[in-house]
Parts: structure tokens; sequence; C-alpha cells
């Protein structure tokens, strides 16, 4: 093809068509810049359809890490109303003593820890790959990033309470309470052992035990209210992102 124009440039040279030369000259380059042009469009026309392609599974990978914080969520409300259960009893031990429906272990779940972080994964590859420059609709990018910033808040709540249950709860007890009634196998001479308090008295006397079960359920109720609130927008956010979807295929 370019042997082809050449040859035509060459033949109006020599026929001393020098108009005619410069008009087809003009005129073939901009076919050439309309060439270009073209190939430019198909190119951005392809990036294009790439980064959209890139943005729908990074999105749907968003959703999935969704899906996994609301049960995981759930689970943490579930653990919160299981140490509220464990500190009902520890009261009934404390102001209802004539009942004998309980047994001390029952109260153990009190000091127990479970952690949680938001999945990250696909939110952080998002923002790697600059990601959300590709999203053009501002209130999604602010939904995405305001969730993950109040799971974050979440995330130092739950970290506070657990250190509450450590610092404070575990460290009365083994203050406060005869802990070889429960490790005897760890005494090798446990069979000499005679016990020296009741533990149980220890819960019903002593207004340090009643202030941080106070303390302890408190915290499990705001942490219970956060993790409901964290699901119910993990939810709306997961449907923002279906519509999302759903507006950029028509």
């Amino acid at each position: 093809m370019i042997k082809f124009f050449r040859k035509i440039r060459q033949n109006l040279l020599m026929e001393n068509k020098t108009g005619k030369y410069f008009k087809y000259a003009i005129g073939e380059i901009v076919l050439v810049v309309i060439g270009i042009l073209i190939a430019l469009q198909i190119n951005n026309w392809n990036e294009s359809k790439l980064e959209q392609s890139q943005l729908k599974s990074s999105l749907e990978f968003v959703k999935q890490n969704l899906n996994e914080d609301i049960k995981n969520l759930n689970k943490q409300i579930e653990y919160n109303e299981n140490i509220q259960k464990a500190i009902d009893i520890s009261f009934r031990i404390i102001f209802l003593p004539e009942d004998k429906n309980y047994t001390i272990d029952q109260i153990s779940g009190i000091v127990k820890e479970r952690d949680f972080y938001a999945v990250k994964t696909a939110f952080k590859s998002m923002e790697t790959g600059a990601h959300f420059k590709w999203i053009n609709d501002q209130n999604l990018i602010e939904a995405i990033y305001l969730y993950y910033a109040d799971t974050d808040k979440l995330s130092k709540i739950v970290e506070y309470n657990n250190k509450f249950a450590r610092e404070k709860i575990e460290e009365f007890v083994y203050d406060e309470w005869e802990l070889g009634t429960y490790f005897s196998d760890l005494n090798p001479y446990d069979d000499k052992r005679i016990p020296r308090i009741d533990n149980t008295d220890v819960i019903k006397e002593n207004i340090v035990f009643e202030n941080l079960l106070l303390g302890r359920k408190s915290k499990t109720f705001s942490e219970i209210r956060w993790s409901k609130r964290a699901i119910d927008d993990a939810t709306k956010l997961i449907n923002q992102i279906e519509v999302y979807l759903i507006e950029q295929n028509k």
C-alpha cells in the first residue's frame, strides 16, 4: 500500500503536476491522521473494556469480602450474647444465693476474647491498582471508604473490650480466686491440697467483681450495636454495588 502511494507521488512529480501533488500529499496526511485517530480510538475502547472488566471483577470480590464480614459480625454478636449470659449467671450468684441452679464454671465465658477485622483483600487490591478512578459513581466510592473506616472503629472497640477482659477481669480472677479448684491436674500434690477460700463467696462479697461485670456487660451492648450497624452497612453496600454493575451493563 505504501509503495502504491509512493508511485502516485512520483508520477505526479514527473508529470510536473505540482498543484495536484500538494493536494494529494495533504490528502495523504489527512488519511494518515484519520488512521492514527481511529487506531487511538480503538486502543482507548479496548483499554476501557479491559478496565471495566477488571473493575467488575474487583467489585464482585468486594461483595465476597462483605459477605464474609456479615458472617463474622453475626458470630461476633453471638459471642457477645454468650458473654451476657455468663454475666447474668454471675449476677444470680451475687443476688440470688438461694438459687443453686448454676455452676461457677458457667461464668468462665466472661473472660473469653474474640477479634473482628473486616476482610479488606479486595479493597486493598483496588487501592493498589487505582481501580477507584474507574468508578463513575462518587456515592459508591464514598460508601466503600466509609464502610471500611467504620469497621476499623469497630475493630478498635473490640480490641479495647478484649483488653478490658484480659487486664481487669482475668487479673482479678488470678488475684482473688483459688484457681487450684479448676486446675487440679496441674498440681502434682493436689491430693494433699486443702481449699482455703470459696470462689463463690468472692463473687458475692467483692464489690470490685460486680463493677467489672457491669463494665463488661455495657461493653458487650456497645459491641453488638456496632456489629448490627456494620451488618446493615455491608448489606446496603452489596446492594449498591449490584445496582452499579447492572447500570454499567446496560
